[in-house]
C-alpha cells in the first residue's frame, strides 16, 4: 500500500455518510496516481457492529472501484472480513505484533500516538505508520501538541521508514503546517481536503503554503 497523504476518517456524528460519500465521488474524479494518495478508515464507535458492517460494506465497495485504500479501526474481524487494506490500532487494541499475524505481512498497520516515546515505541515494534494527535485545538481531544511535535517524531524515528500523520484540528490553513513539520499526511474527520489530491494543490501543501 502506498502511504497516503491524506485520510478521511468516518464520524456519522460529524461527517454524515451523505457528506463521506459525496468526497469520495470527488475523488473518484480524480487521475489513478492521485486517488493513490487517499485513504478511508472506517471509525464509528457509536455504531452497532450491524450498522457498522453495514457501512463497511459500503465503503468497501465504493473505495475498491476506485483504487483508494480502506483502514479499519481496532476491529480486526471486521478488517479480515471486509479485506480491508489495514487497521488502525488505538491504546487498548492488541498488539501490533498480532495484527501483523493475523492480518498478513502486507497489512498496513498505524498506530495511535499521543507523545513522541509513544511514536518510537510503535515504530521499534514494526507499526507502517502513526498517528500522533492532537496537534492542533480540537474539541474534548486535550492540550494540543502543536507542529514541533510533528518534527520532534520525525527527528526521533531518524531514517527509520515509518510513515508520522497529523490528527487533531487539521484543516485547509493548517496542514501545509504539518507537512512543513515532516509529516507524511494528514487525518482529518470535517475537515475537506479532497481538493489537495490534485497534483498542484497537494505541491503547494506540501512546501507548507497555504491553499
Amino acid at each position: 500500500m502506498i502511504a497516503p497523504r491524506i485520510v478521511q476518517i468516518t464520524d456519522p456524528s460529524a461527517l454524515p455518510d451523505a457528506a463521506l460519500f459525496a468526497r469520495l465521488r470527488a475523488v473518484g474524479a480524480l487521475a489513478p496516481h492521485e486517488r493513490a494518495r487517499f485513504a478511508v478508515q472506517l471509525r464509528s464507535p457509536q455504531l452497532s457492529s450491524r450498522a457498522l458492517a453495514a457501512l463497511g460494506l459500503r465503503l468497501r465497495a465504493a473505495t475498491r472501484d476506485l483504487g483508494v485504500a480502506l483502514l479499519i479501526n481496532d476491529r480486526l474481524d471486521l478488517a479480515l472480513a471486509l479485506g480491508a487494506d489495514g487497521v488502525h490500532l488505538g491504546r487498548r487494541s492488541v498488539t501490533i505484533a498480532d495484527a501483523r499475524a493475523l492480518l498478513g505481512p502486507a497489512a498496513w498497520i498505524s498506530v495511535a500516538c499521543h507523545d513522541v516515546d509513544d511514536v518510537v515505541r510503535a515504530a521499534f515494534d514494526g507499526a507502517d505508520a502513526v498517528t500522533l494527535s492532537p496537534i492542533f485545538a480540537s474539541p474534548g481531544k486535550g492540550t494540543p501538541l502543536g507542529a514541533a511535535a510533528l518534527r520532534a517524531a520525525r527527528a526521533a524515528l531518524g531514517a527509520r521508514a515509518t510513515a508520522v500523520y497529523a490528527l487533531g484540528g487539521v484543516d485547509r490553513a493548517t496542514a501545509p503546517l504539518c507537512f512543513e513539520a515532516g509529516a507524511e499526511g494528514v487525518a482529518v474527520i470535517r475537515a475537506d481536503l479532497t481538493f489537495a489530491l490534485e497534483d498542484g494543490a497537494i505541491s503547494t501543501l506540501t512546501r507548507g503554503l497555504a491553499t
